[in-house]
């Protein structure tokens, strides 16, 4: 009973550490394959668009549970439709992060800018925060209908540290753009 308790309110299960092995090591395998690939411009044109489409899918899901999580602190909302609207907007998350990675090795990004390396950065780590904030999610549901004040913490923690992740990688996305354009 005390090894189940302790492992239920660990970081993560076990399983869930294996997906964070996968999520990063197909990351960083993708950040790899972009530098061995050198597509031609109209295949970068549809990576872009692609890029483009799984940004708004993805990043626009996280800030809907965001804005969930700021509507139950202000006791508008519960922390169980926070958790709902989590679940409902997970799929479009991990689809819109897959749809950015993959167009991402398509736009030979520039590994020699440190900007850009720090961009790639902040994706792996929207990557982590993403099953950090899954196993967090799933031991607040465990705990229901009253999640521990630091679970919640934890899951504030966490969708602050995705914003700033998120939020990194888009503007140095729209600055690097910007400056080969020119």
């Amino acid at each position: 009973m005390f090894a189940r308790s302790v492992r239920l309110t660990g970081l993560a299960t076990p399983s869930e550490a294996r997906l964070l092995g996968v999520v990063v090591a197909t990351m960083l395998g993708l950040i790899f394959l972009s530098t061995l690939v050198d597509p031609p411009h109209w295949l970068q044109l549809v990576a872009l668009f692609i890029h483009l489409i799984s940004l708004v899918i993805g990043f626009g899901s996280v800030l809907a549970v965001d804005w969930y999580g700021l509507l139950s602190l202000s006791r508008r909302v519960t922390i169980g439709d926070v958790l709902l609207t989590a679940e409902r907007m997970t799929p479009l998350i991990w689809i819109g992060l897959a749809g950015l990675t993959a167009s991402g090795v398509l736009l030979h990004p520039d590994l020699s800018s440190w900007l850009v390396v720090l961009k790639l950065c902040c994706v792996v780590g929207v990557g982590i925060v993403g099953v950090l904030a899954l196993a967090t999610s799933r031991l607040m549901e465990r705990q229901m209908p009253t999640p521990s004040r630091s679970l919640i913490h934890r899951g504030m923690v966490l969708a602050g540290t995705s914003q700033c992740f998120w939020w990194t990688a888009v503007f140095i996305g729209f600055v690097t753009n910007e400056a080969a354009g020119r």
